[in-house]
């Protein structure tokens, strides 16, 4: 049709379902605007990150901003986001989404947390696992499989995924 036309909503699937641009507004600014895709999977800002979607925040400390290393407790993780604006012991906060994580010995990514499970949720076809990873609660799902054993409560397990999947929030 070609007809421009702005839409105001509440429902975040609703938003990403039906738009082609987003206007992500905070207190009166527009905190982003992007498509669909951009918006969700590229925040611009804790704010955005954080009422889009659910998402893990997680706290890392600066080891060597040259060469994107952080420290998460014990864990060492290499960024694929620069953090060179950041001094080697400043706190970053980082941006996970549940989706991007996999159990190690299934996963194929560049990088891996251990922690212990806090909980396990069937919600039917997905398994949602929550973690605690250095004071971190960081939450992953998987498709349920009737042939995989789900994680139990105060196991020590390691969640796979992307280092490029690991966002730096400013």
């Amino acid at each position: 049709l070609g007809i421009t036309t702005v839409f105001v909503t509440h429902d975040q699937e609703e938003a990403l379902s039906i738009s082609d641009r987003i206007v992500v507004m905070n207190a009166g600014r527009a905190d982003q605007i992007g498509s669909p895709f951009e918006i969700y999977n590229t925040p611009a800002t804790r704010f955005v990150a954080s009422f889009v979607g659910t998402l893990n925040l997680i706290e890392g400390k600066v080891v060597d901003p040259d060469n994107s290393r952080i420290m998460i407790g014990d864990q060492d993780v290499t960024l694929k986001q620069s953090v060179t604006a950041y001094k080697p012991g400043d706190t970053v906060s980082l941006a996970l989404r549940p989706e991007a994580g996999s159990l190690a010995e299934s996963a194929k990514g560049d990088t891996a947390l251990t922690g212990e499970v806090i909980s396990v949720h069937f919600l039917g076809s997905v398994v949602r696992t929550r973690m605690n990873v250095a004071g971190n609660t960081i939450s992953f799902d998987m498709f349920n499989n009737p042939r995989r054993t789900s994680p139990t409560v105060g196991e020590r397990v390691t969640i796979s995924f992307k280092a490029s999947d690991l966002l730096v929030l400013p």
